[in-house]
């Protein structure tokens, strides 16, 4: 008896001894994952749902409730498709898309699709400035909105200069997750699971500006010219940073290079997926509590964050604002970073986030200058509305054409060798180009040519009567809330 006893204590432990080690292996395993195998393409993801994106988001559901619903598994394919062209160019030719467009394609191409780029991004790391400044606004309403922002950008500059990105991001990964809340927040609501089912799959349509704007500015957050630019560059500092130097054929001098090319592949479409995954339920939270609440225009950050109470209740604030600011630490750093690839490697300068202050000055200097000018823009107040307006028309002109140009690099052998475009790669692409060049249209003549309701975003001032301030926090406002962005 007490022999069996023993042996069966002794397999209870090797059971035990078994169970610790799987469990460790699987947190090795998903450290592994987050820290290794996911690299440009999930940061590319992370910084895709930025602060004004999550913004946008939030008043869609809001606005419109389920409706838009079908649009996340609309733009997928599109999003993997172009971001996969992208970080490919970097990967096998090991030179950034904006280098490649100068040496092969005539001058006005580079200034159409890359410099008159820059101003726009500019204004849109104003925008996430602001956004993160006021989220930390409603947490601490004595302190100013405007602080806020100048503190979040001296943070984030600090950061670039004077520490890895890199290493930065792979904490800020972690910290991103936090919107994962917005996964759990619909099934703590009663929901019409068949209404659910039916909007995943089967497309809205309302033909009026608000509509149309707010469309264009779902496609716009998530295919927008930076995100191509920064992959694309990001993966030749990878490659760099891996070997050491840059091959002018690259495919000569690494004989893994199609697995790395696989390896890119999974990357990026896990990072896409998260991008989309994020903004669904984002939709779908705010579709569940607020739109359902009767609250369709969201004006302010406190409101925002009413989306995330029934599973974070009183910490709903807190949870929000700590979201935005990691979504925010992620994007502006992405969003500067590309203004200093697109100047750098348009003038052939040295460029890349692991090269220190004095290697690549230039590239440094058109960051600062990017959060500088950005926090201007914020603390002068001179056009926010019409700077916004501004970069979703500079957007929505340059997205179509550098698409264009990106399928003209992929599918030329001289510049891609062996990896050209396949069918499907051709196939989704050119369909992508059609979409946003008829959103980029449409964005226009809504934006310039039909009237704009009173209550519009296009049209309010930031403090006006239409879009009041919470009493508890007088400066917690998103006054670029709902302008629509193709970008």
């Amino acid at each position: 008896m007490t022999r069996i006893n023993e042996e069966f204590d002794r397999s209870r432990v090797n059971r035990h001894l078994r169970q610790r080690i799987a469990n460790r292996n699987l947190v090795v395993k998903v450290k592994h994952f987050f820290t290794k195998t996911l690299g440009p393409g999930f940061v590319t993801g992370a910084a895709d749902d930025d602060p004004s994106g999550v913004a946008t988001f939030s008043q869609a559901g809001a606005q419109y409730g389920t409706q838009l619903m079908w649009l996340p598994l609309f733009v997928f394919p599109m999003m993997v498709c172009i971001q996969e062209m992208s970080a490919r160019i970097g990967l096998v030719t090991h030179r950034g898309i904006i280098r490649i467009i100068k040496e092969e394609f005539p001058p006005y191409v580079l200034w159409l699709v890359g410099l008159i780029t820059l101003p726009a991004v500019t204004i849109n790391v104003g925008s996430d400035l602001l956004a993160m400044g006021a989220v930390a606004n409603m947490l601490v309403p004595s302190v100013p909105t405007s602080l806020f922002s100048i503190i979040a950008g001296v943070l984030i500059i600090c950061t670039l200069f004077f520490a890895s990105y890199e290493r930065v991001a792979n904490v800020l990964k972690w910290a991103a997750c936090a919107l994962v809340l917005y996964f759990c927040v619909p099934f703590f609501v009663k929901q019409d699971w068949g209404l659910v089912a039916r909007s995943m799959i089967t497309p809205h349509f309302e033909f009026n500006a608000s509509y149309i704007g707010t469309v264009g500015a779902f496609l716009g957050t998530n295919i927008s010219a930076y995100l191509f630019f920064w992959e694309s560059s990001m993966f030749v500092d990878h490659a760099e940073h891996r070997y050491g130097q840059l091959f002018d054929r690259p495919a000569d001098h690494i004989p893994h290079l199609h697995h790395e090319v696989k390896e890119m592949q999974k990357d990026n479409a896990f990072g896409m997926g998260i991008a989309v995954t994020i903004m669904f339920f984002v939709v779908w939270a705010c579709a569940s509590t607020l739109f359902a609440s009767g609250v369709t225009d969201i004006n302010t950050v406190d409101q925002a964050a009413k989306a995330l109470e029934p599973i974070a209740g009183e910490f709903a604030y807190f949870l929000f604002a700590f979201a935005i600011l990691a979504s925010g630490f992620i994007a502006v750093p992405v969003l500067a970073g590309t203004c200093g690839y697109i100047a750098a490697e348009a003038f052939s300068l040295p460029r890349g986030m692991d090269k220190k202050l004095y290697e690549a000055k230039v590239f440094y200097a058109v960051m600062l200058v990017s959060v500088v000018l950005s926090l201007l823009i914020n603390l002068t107040g001179i056009g926010a509305v019409q700077a916004l307006i501004f970069s979703a028309v500079v957007y929505g002109i340059t997205v179509p054409p550098t698409i264009w140009y990106i399928l003209k690099i992929c599918n030329n052998p001289r510049i891609m060798g062996a990896y050209t475009n396949g069918f499907w790669s051709n196939f989704v692409g050119y369909f992508t180009f059609g979409i946003m060049s008829l959103a980029a249209v449409c964005l226009i003549f809504t934006t310039f040519i039909l009237p704009q309701p009173n209550d519009s975003g296009l049209t309010n001032a930031p403090n006006s009567p239409s879009a009041p301030a919470p009493k508890t926090s007088p400066q917690s406002t998103l006054p670029l809330l709902n302008a629509p962005k193709i970008g």
